[in-house]
């Protein structure tokens, strides 16, 4: 019964993280855009902030690794990133923006990253399924940026991303974290830690462990990536209101809860090659989709596909990880998945800026088609996934 009281706890603070990036992540560029950023700024600001993260990331692993201390590090960075964000909504002039940007993204990108260790452990040693975790990921996502951020802004006329509830709502989640007992991570390490240099060549070593990432590079990241620019489409390209940003997270959003809390059974039914092939070529359609069409409800249609992605890249990616790296190192293992994201983002997110100012939104998602097409090749000739 306790267990089950865990659970349900360690299940609302998730979906209370996730309100956090709800009302910050979909208005983040739409906000650089209003304060008088152009393109190549908001692709800089992105691309060094992912460098700083990726510099950071295995070094709060490693310290959790070491220390066993995954709620606490959680929380750390859960407070460290809002206390900061209200000093960077505070600035005005390009060079502040730029400086508490790099914090935040410090702070804020590796969150994820340990939450989920942590998370995919517990479930495994009191016989949970993570998706069922991870779907109320996603409803919370959807409370932060429809229903909270979009009733503030056009009701208060609020500009920007809400950091008062971001920091607010992280210490509701870190509070109520803290009633979880947290599943034993030191039964792992009695003589095999072997440092955090041994575990990282060991990560790269292992070559299903660099699949991954890489199969990651064409799919979700470069997704996501692409999805930062999505409230510049619908704003300035479409020249729709704000509201549809909060329809448009809603059309994505709502039907990827639903999807995330059976994609265990998916996988367990299809297999993770098939699973893997159906939601890219869902994902090409869309960003087909995207480029191409003017109209909102056509737009809309194509983000309801949204959440087989994420749902791919959440749990199968997170569950495969899981599966094929040490336990003893799995903080490591996923904040070094967590450094390779903000390397690509800040690939990305430059090419995406500069592509942005010089050709429109429109390419952007041609160009995250032709990723989707190549990481299709790769996922059907692979043997891996088998």
């Amino acid at each position: 019964m306790k267990k089950d009281r865990g659970f349900m706890i360690l299940c609302i603070s998730y979906l209370l993280y996730f309100i956090t990036l709800g009302v910050y992540s979909p208005y983040l560029n739409l906000y650089f855009e209003r304060v008088g950023l152009n393109g190549s700024q908001i692709g800089l600001i992105n691309s060094c902030g992912y460098i700083a993260a990726m510099v950071f990331s295995p070094l709060w692993g490693a310290i959790t690794d070491k220390t066993h201390r995954y709620k606490t590090m959680v929380s750390f960075l859960m407070l460290a990133t809002s206390i900061t964000g209200l000093v960077w909504q505070k600035q005005t002039v390009f060079i502040w923006i730029f400086v508490f940007s790099l914090l935040m993204t410090i702070f804020r990108s590796t969150i994820t990253n340990i939450f989920d260790g942590f998370n995919i452990e517990y479930c495994k040693q009191n016989g949970k399924e993570f998706s069922s975790i991870r779907c109320l990921g996603s409803l919370g996502y959807l409370i932060g940026s429809f229903a909270i951020a979009t009733f503030m802004f056009e009701t208060f006329n609020v500009q920007g991303p809400y950091i008062q509830v971001m920091l607010i709502v992280s210490l509701l989640a870190c509070s109520l974290l803290f009633f979880v007992k947290s599943p034993n991570f030191s039964q792992y390490s009695n003589d095999k830690d072997t440092g955090f240099k041994k575990n990282v060549k060991a990560l790269f070593n292992n070559k299903d462990y660099t699949f991954i990432l890489i199969l990651a590079f064409f799919t979700s990241l470069a997704l996501d990536s692409a999805n930062n620019y999505m409230g510049n489409h619908l704003v300035y390209t479409l020249n729709l209101p704000d509201s549809a940003i909060g329809l448009n997270t809603c059309a994505m959003v709502l039907p990827e809860v639903i999807i995330i809390a059976g994609f265990h059974k998916y996988i367990t039914k299809f297999g993770l090659k098939k699973v893997f092939i159906f939601a890219l070529f869902s994902q090409i359609i869309r960003f087909v989709i995207y480029t191409f069409t003017t109209n909102l409800y056509v737009f809309l249609a194509a983000s309801l596909v949204h959440g087989i992605m994420i749902g791919a890249a959440c749990v199968g990616f997170i569950s495969y990880i899981h599966k094929k790296v040490p336990t003893y190192m799995l903080a490591t293992a996923m904040t070094v998945y967590g450094s390779f994201n903000a390397v690509t983002y800040a690939i990305q997110s430059q090419l995406f800026g500069t592509v942005y100012q010089l050709f429109g939104s429109n390419m952007i998602f041609a160009i995250t088609a032709v990723f989707a097409t190549f990481a299709l090749i790769m996922v059907a000739r692979t043997e891996r996934l088998d």
